[in-house]
């Protein structure tokens, strides 16, 4: 009895939540409920529904208050497309400008202060 490979306590609410989440993103799939094409000639054009998100700089790592502000705009394409409206959410990450700037100069601090493969930093500690 001992040997017998127990299942861990408590995953029937997990395992039912994977099986909805795999039939509803089959469903998904197959309805093609994200994808849109624009009007054929005649149709009438649905309102229009846009919103942006600010790109997060890379010269952090991600954190909680990132998926919060994304979840809402998320919240917000999702209510705008239940009520019929055409959506889009250009989404993606930004490396420009002044961070991409501040990291470039850290990098070129930090290979001046210790060397390209960390010679000077080896150097002074071996003295």
């Amino acid at each position: 009895m001992a040997s017998e490979k127990k299942e861990p306590k408590g995953t029937a609410k997990r395992d039912t939540l994977l099986e909805i989440e795999a039939e509803m993103q089959r469903y998904w799939e197959e309805n093609k409920i994200f994808e849109a094409n624009a009007p054929k000639e005649g149709e009438p054009i649905p309102q229009k529904f846009m919103a942006t998100f600010p790109f997060p700089y890379m010269n952090g790592r991600l954190h909680l208050g990132h998926s919060f502000s994304l979840s809402k705009v998320e919240f917000a394409i999702g209510y705008e497309r239940l009520k019929g409206k055409r959506t889009l959410f250009p989404f993606g990450f930004h490396c420009t400008g002044m961070p991409i700037k501040a990291c470039a100069d850290k990098l070129k601090n930090e290979v001046e202060m210790f060397g390209q493969n960390f010679e000077k930093y080896y150097g002074k500690r071996l003295v």
